[in-house]
């Protein structure tokens, strides 16, 4: 009898025992445990460089049309400055309108002293946080639009483009803009007894007495107070 007992393997049936019982409870973690669909990744809107021109196209369509219709003087200085400024309408649409509230797209826009009152980057920030007072919201935007319908006007006529042709790419322009103006004032400026909060709270400042005050035609030296 103790022969027998001697020749039976105890270590070699102990380990696949404890072998057996490891795949058991993996199998069964496996099983039991429900799975969760997996939700689609990536960033709201696309990417916001490197899918196309302008940057962050997929926001604002009419921006690739526009440089498509003059793409003839593609090689121009006014070609990459209206592509500079698309981009940076696009890409503010793009960070105003992201469930996530931060400046992300912006934040690749270089500073342009021809076209910006302060970097785009710092517009989406207090667009966002609402600190920004509506008339310094007016004045950007209107700066954009009258550099925006200068610089195509210059296109058109290097690219040789026709009466209807222009037209088709003002409007365009025209719309572009008014798509993202509508959404700057509808996110930026807050409206009466929205997010009312303690008087010492951070929030934009209107003086009374530029309400009736004429839109600034005077030199911008492009200065942001940044050293």
């Amino acid at each position: 009898m103790l022969e027998v007992l001697e020749n039976i393997p105890f270590r070699t049936i102990l380990m696949v025992a404890i072998m057996a019982a490891v795949v058991y409870y993996i199998v069964k973690l496996f099983v039991e445990v429900p799975r969760y669909p997996r939700g689609e990744e990536g960033f709201f809107g696309g990417v916001a460089r490197g899918s196309g021109v302008p940057d962050c196209l997929r926001i604002l369509p009419e921006g690739s049309r526009i440089l498509e219709g003059v793409s003839r003087a593609s090689g121009s200085a006014d070609y990459r400055e209206l592509d500079l400024l698309l981009s940076k309408m696009s890409c503010l649409k793009k960070d105003l309108m992201n469930p996530s509230g931060i400046v992300e797209a912006t934040r690749y826009q270089q500073f342009e002293p021809a076209h910006d009152r302060e970097p785009v980057a710092e517009v989406a920030a207090t667009c966002l946080n609402q600190t920004i007072p509506k008339r310094d919201l007016d004045i950007i935007f209107s700066t954009w639009r009258d550099r925006g319908d200068f610089l195509l006007r210059k296109l058109c006529t290097e690219a040789n483009l026709k009466e209807g042709e222009v037209k088709v790419l003002e409007d365009l322009l025209n719309k572009a803009w008014m798509d993202v103006y509508d959404v700057a004032k509808s996110r930026c400026i807050k409206t009466a007894g929205e997010g009312a909060g303690s008087p010492g709270d951070v929030a934009a400042f209107d003086d009374s007495g530029t309400e009736n005050a004429r839109a600034y035609d005077g030199y911008f030296s492009g200065w942001t107070g940044q050293i």
